[in-house]
């Protein structure tokens, strides 16, 4: 018997083991752990109240700097 037949009879023998051991942990915590549904906050609409254009001190300013 060789030594490389072993090793994989372990290695999937460890997987095994590791696959139905993991299913078991979900099956066991499952009817522990149930969702509820996440209530969304109602958005209220509120439209921004826009003034328009607005001719400033400030706008002068950039008009009369970005004259060419």
């Amino acid at each position: 018997m060789s030594t490389q037949s072993s090793r994989s009879r372990r290695d999937f023998l460890q997987k095994i083991t590791s696959v139905v051991g993991g299913g078991a942990a979900i099956a066991a915590t499952s009817g522990l752990v149930q969702a509820s549904p996440i209530e969304k906050p109602v958005k209220r609409e509120e439209k921004p109240v826009s003034k328009g254009y607005q001719r400033t001190e400030h706008v002068d300013t950039y008009y009369h700097l970005a004259d060419f």
